[in-house]
């Protein structure tokens, strides 16, 4: 133990005004409120990425990996343009703006240039679905997404190419047109073998018209017939977990893989999913769901019962999608997530989550676009969505010279397909995307910042996903890369799962084996498998989920760092990642290590179990070994003497450990594995229980339980809550004891049962916020946080009055705290990327390190 006196060099506190990205916003009188301090600013304006810098003039060299008779049209938004029969109209109550019908007439004098054309939109909703789903997203994210309705497939019947690329190059030149160009053609997956890769492009090559939709068609599809209805806005239902399910057939496959799945293990090699199982029983993905989208699929593999019944959400695959090679390439995939939990072949990382398969190549023809607006349709905020999907570049972005079907990147360089996606990520749903198997820099400047990693107009919000060796964790020779590219998982020929059938083939394809799995295909999978892991834990122990941009921001910053090559990311380490979750929900009695009244500034290193403090009103820093990886830090004051102990509480034994300033040590077991600790002073002595959390299941029903373990070694049980309930212990009354209150993300109710039998019930908070309670004038009040855009929301339920402000960004902490002691809390975020705490009252302060557990209160 060392305190040191004056300020280290480590540590730089600097007060000064907030920044734009900590920026403070207030809308309402902040009387009753937290303290804000320094300049107030507005929230900065919105913006929605535009293509329009894309307009370009096309060439026939262009078409060499276009649809020679499909271009892709998204008009300005605003316009009103929507198809009617097949023909682009314009409805004057849809139009913002200077849009006029002499506009939508020169757009339909350059398709008369050809001799037919036909218009249809490329979602597959109805266009109040989709404008449903449009404003549902900007409610959830707070962001401006692209109009589903504004984005068209134009079939062209033309007398030549020449004559379709006049028609592109006209377009283009029009106001209202925001970017037209050649519809690409199908990639090839993102495993195939050069040859294999070769033949598929060759066969589309000889295959790159499309047949005009019938008048039937185009009608059934503007009226959404055959795609699903919108999903209402849902969360998932808490249920008790299944058997798996029996393989169907019999088969004589008795040897398991099990132990080659080595993405699974422990860093630097794997992920780590097998040692979050042993801390989180729900980290297989239960109560969770997941949807790929790509070509193909085998369902009737006997590892995969999981595919069995109604998982198709884009309509049925096309039969040239569904090849034996798009077929293989799909059940490696699911196997690495979902394959069965029993005696043989392998087990999916995740596979207790629900599935969902979205073809990009359905029986109505080639569109990603659908296969993305399906998936975004499914289960609820913080579902995941697979790409397994890569689109060739109009650059060379290899370096090796020339531009060719090798120069293959992300799906979102296409301008649809990246506006599909923000509609997805809007919605909540967190994509992970490959990065593409072309060895491509996405920083190179022939694409002119549209990958940037900071112009938030360009950022899709997706997950992009590189591949690196297994061994020695540098970028595949193969991989794509850049600043852009987000996060890596092995990818180089030798994961081991469903498919293909070159491990074991024996019975045939219902149980074909891989051990050569590879790309970014395989790399993409094995990150979902984290995305669904952290959610299905998150979702089970409080009720919430991760924005999309806040998981991502989790996966950019912790993991195992990559080796060489160019830039890929960190790959999965769920051990480290965890402690974001932990980050998000601390259950801390107190931070006052000191006696001051004040909250000091403190973080736990989970990887050291060291805790590092700033004492509030010194300045002085002190560091304390204890606890280690995998405990979870709750300081609470158990002695009385106003200073919060160093306690942390050990899921895997369920037991508490104590560290008092006195130096004596205590040790305690109360709790099991899936408990939630929070340590409250639940008899008014002014020292807090050892008091856990237990979501379980009573007589049938879904229950919370406090378990309170008292000083005199006796205990009782208060049943209060629901599963997926966050537990909050505060004195919300101020009578001296503190109640048991539960957070309801469903409903966005604090439930509170006062320690004289009474309750209350308050509304405040939606789905996917953070409950914060906050004090004002020494009184407990309520208090929420956006992770999408950083908002914090305040109710104080002694005076009355709501308040509303803008502090942090996606991927931050939020906390409150009083720090000058002067009763009444100061908002505060803590950057888990940089290791900045910032205070809006009182500035800036760096201590701590990626990784770490902020601890305030």
């Amino acid at each position: 133990m060392m305190k040191s006196k004056g300020r280290p060099a480590k540590l730089a506190l600097m007060v000064m005004a907030c920044t734009a990205t900590n920026a403070v916003a207030a809308n309402v009188d902040r009387s009753g409120q937290p303290q804000g301090g320094g300049q107030v600013r507005a929230a900065p304006a919105l913006q929605r990425g535009s293509h329009a810098a894309l307009k370009r003039s096309f060439s026939e060299e262009d078409l060499r990996v276009s649809f020679k008779n499909r271009i892709e049209v998204k008009f300005r938004e605003g316009s009103g343009v929507r198809a009617r029969g097949g023909e682009l109209a314009m409805e004057a109550g849809k139009a913002v703006g200077p849009s006029s019908l002499a506009e939508v007439d020169r757009v339909r004098a350059t398709l008369r240039s050809v001799r037919r054309s036909v218009a249809m939109k490329m979602h597959p909703f109805t266009e109040d679905a989709a404008e449903q789903l449009k404003a549902r997203g900007e409610r959830g994210s707070g962001e401006l997404l692209p109009d589903p309705n504004l984005w068209f497939y134009v079939y062209l019947d033309a007398g030549s190419d020449r004559e379709v690329l006049d028609v592109v190059n006209a377009l283009n030149a029009l106001d209202v047109v925001e970017v037209a160009y050649p519809s690409p053609l199908p990639v090839p997956s993102a495993d195939l073998d050069r040859a294999s890769a070769e033949a598929f492009q060759a066969y589309w090559s000889e295959h790159a018209r499309m047949d005009l939709p019938s008048l039937e068609r185009v009608r059934a599809w503007e009226r959404g017939e055959g795609a699903q209805a919108l999903v209402a806005e849902a969360q998932p239902t808490p249920k008790a977990e299944a058997a798996p399910a029996a393989p169907g057939g019999a088969n004589m496959l008795t040897v398991s893989y099990v132990a080659e799945q080595d993405y699974g293990e422990a860093a630097p090699i794997g992920i780590d999913t097998d040692w979050l199982r042993t801390q989180y029983w729900n980290a297989y993905g239960n109560n969770w769901g997941y949807t790929d989208a790509e070509y193909s699929w085998n369902y009737t593999h006997q590892d995969l019962t999981q595919l069995a019944g109604a998982v198709l959400v884009n309509g049925q695959p096309h039969a040239s999608a569904a090849v034996l090679g798009n077929r293989n390439h799909g059940t490696a995939v699911i196997g690495v997530l979902s394959s069965n939990a029993n005696a043989f072949g392998t087990t999916g990382l995740v596979h207790g989550a629900s599935v969902r398969l979205s073809t990009e190549w359905p029986s109505t023809g080639y569109d990603r676009a659908s296969a993305i607006y399906s998936a975004a349709n499914q289960f609820w905020a913080g579902a995941v969505i697979l790409l397994e999907m890569q689109a060739y570049s109009s650059i060379d972005c290899n370096g090796d010279g020339v531009v060719n079907t090798g120069d293959l990147v992300p799906s979102e360089y296409v301008p649809a397909i990246r506006d599909a996606i923000k509609v997805a990520t809007g919605n909540g749903r967190i994509v992970v995307e490959a990065a593409g198997n072309g060895n491509c820099s996405l920083d190179t400047a022939g694409f002119a910042g549209y990958f940037s990693a900071t112009d938030a107009t360009k950022d899709s919000g997706a997950i992009i996903v590189g591949a690196g060796e297994k061994l020695t964790r540098n970028k595949a020779s193969f991989s794509t890369y850049g600043t852009r590219v987000d996060t890596h998982a092995e990818g180089d020929w030798q994961i081991v799962t469903t498919g293909y059938g070159n491990k074991y083939n024996a019975e045939g394809e219902n149980l074909f084996y891989t051990g050569g799995f590879s790309g970014t295909s395989g790399a993409s999978p094995i990150v979902t498998s984290a995305a669904v892991a952290l959610s299905g834990v998150m979702y089970l122990r409080h009720g919430s989920y991760y924005a999309p941009k806040e998981l991502r921001d989790v996966l950019r910053r912790d993991g195992t760092a990559q080796a060489a090559g160019g830039k890929i990311g960190p790959r999965p380490d769920l051990r480290k990642q965890i402690s974001h979750m932990q980050n998000r929900y601390t259950n801390m009695h107190s931070t006052d290590f000191d006696g001051d009244g004040r909250s000091d500034y403190a973080v736990w290193r989970p990887s050291t179990g060291m805790w590092n403090i700033v004492f509030s009103a010194t300045h002085l820093t002190q560091s304390i070994q204890w606890g280690q990886q995998g405990d979870v830090p709750v300081p609470a004051d158990v002695t009385g003497d106003a200073r919060a102990e160093l306690i942390v509480w050990r899921p895997s034994t369920g037991t508490w450990h104590v560290r008092k300033w006195d130096g004596t040590t205590q040790s305690t077991q109360w709790g099991t594995l899936g408990d939630i600790p929070v340590p409250m002073d639940f008899t008014g002595d002014k020292k807090a229980e050892f008091v856990v959390y237990r979501p379980t299941y009573v007589g049938g029903t879904a229950e919370g339980q406090w378990i309170i373990r008292y000083a005199n070694g006796t205990s009782t049980v208060i049943n209060w809550g629901a599963i997926s309930d966050v537990p909050i212990a505060r004195d919300f009354d101020g009578d001296g004891y503190e109640d048991v209150s539960v957070y309801r993300p469903s409903t966005g109710q604090w439930i509170i049962r006062f320690f004289n039998g009474t309750s209350a019930i308050h509304a405040l908070g939606a789905w996917g916020e953070v409950p914060v309670p906050y004090k004002f004038a020494n009184q407990w009040n309520l208090g929420m946080w956006r992770p999408n855009d950083g908002t914090f929301t305040t109710k104080n339920i002694h005076v009355g009055g709501t308040g509303s402000t803008v502090y942090g960004i996606p991927g931050d902490v939020p906390r409150f705290g009083d720090t000058n002691g002067d009763g009444t809390d100061e908002y505060i975020v803590w950057r888990p990327s940089s290791g900045y705490w910032y205070n809006a009252q009182f500035g800036a302060l760096q201590w701590g390190l990626p990784g770490d557990i902020a601890l305030s209160r």
